[in-house]
């Protein structure tokens, strides 16, 4: 019995193989940190930075074929096995891609974060902390994506069925266009169960060697907060200095080398100077990346 449910199982697979493209990727991520702590107290460890696995599924479909289905599965991958969960979701969701544009459902990314809020997020530990967004990963999402001439339309919401409301909880939308050579990119949040709201632009640059990144965000909550940053690279060196009011000054400076389309050699530093009577700290960390 159990050889035929062997070969069962085989076919299964091979068959669904055939009608898909599964694309495995992922990467391993670990780095040797000096962190300041809020009390300026310095310790070093060796950590996870990041790693993880996932599979991206497509449907090759046929011809004449109106509607092709796909699905992601992302796990971050705790290699030093420090919690009781050795994997962690990321994403997960399946979706149907249509003439008017791709639906999915599951745990997915938020728009308004990917495209406006960690548009200047371009380090492998630091930089990105100055942004207002909601957050990066959700389930019970719906997402809706579509292209419209050169306008890039991505929208969600979220049902998550605790939080007291009887239908949408959040709902956040993005749009993305090339702006005189720029990439540009504007969005809105609203947190209906916690009446805030957070909107934004951001917009990458390049000029040969040279990429510019920034963001400006604002969260409209009781009282009106406001955050923006910009980062640059330029061949192995990259620079960023952010402003989230409320929190405080960030500068960061990187170095990154790669070896072939795989592995990546980097080292950073970040000087935090908090608002109020919080200690300034200073961090570094290096690492390696390999991706695959």
């Amino acid at each position: 019995m159990i050889k035929y449910m062997t070969a069962l199982v085989a076919v299964f697979f091979t068959t669904a193989a055939l009608s898909a493209e599964v694309i495995p990727y992922g990467s391993f991520n670990y780095k040797w940190s000096h962190d300041e702590n809020a009390s300026g107290v310095a310790y070093d460890k060796l950590e996870d930075n990041g790693s993880k696995i996932g599979v991206d599924i497509v449907d090759v479909g046929i011809e004449g074929q109106t509607i092709t289905g796909f699905a992601l599965l992302e796990v971050g991958v705790d290699t030093d096995d420090s919690a009781s969960n050795t994997f962690n979701s990321r994403l997960a969701y399946v979706g149907a891609s249509t003439e008017m544009g791709d639906i999915s459902v599951g745990r997915q990314s938020h728009p308004y974060t990917d495209n406006v809020a960690e548009n200047a997020s371009i380090f492998e530990v630091y930089g990105g902390n100055s942004s207002f967004s909601y957050g990066s990963r959700s389930s019970n999402s719906l997402v809706y994506s579509n292209e419209v001439g050169p306008l890039s339309i991505d929208a969600m919401a979220i049902v998550d069925g605790a939080s007291g409301e009887d239908g949408v909880d959040v709902y956040e939308w993005s749009a993305s266009a090339k702006v005189l050579g720029s990439d540009v990119s504007a969005g809105y949040v609203d947190d209906i169960t916690n009446d805030i709201s957070y909107y934004g632009v951001g917009a990458t640059t390049s000029i040969d060697k040279l990429t510019v990144s920034s963001s400006y965000t604002i969260k409209d909550a009781a009282t009106d907060l406001t955050a923006w940053e910009v980062a640059g690279k330029f061949s192995l060196l990259s620079v960023g200095y952010g402003d989230k009011e409320g929190t405080g000054t960030y500068k960061t400076i990187g170095l990154s080398k790669s070896f072939g389309n795989d592995l990546l050699v980097y080292a950073e530093t970040e000087m935090a100077a908090p608002e109020g009577s919080a200690v300034d700290t200073q961090s570094w960390s290096i690492g390696t990346k390999f991706s695959f």
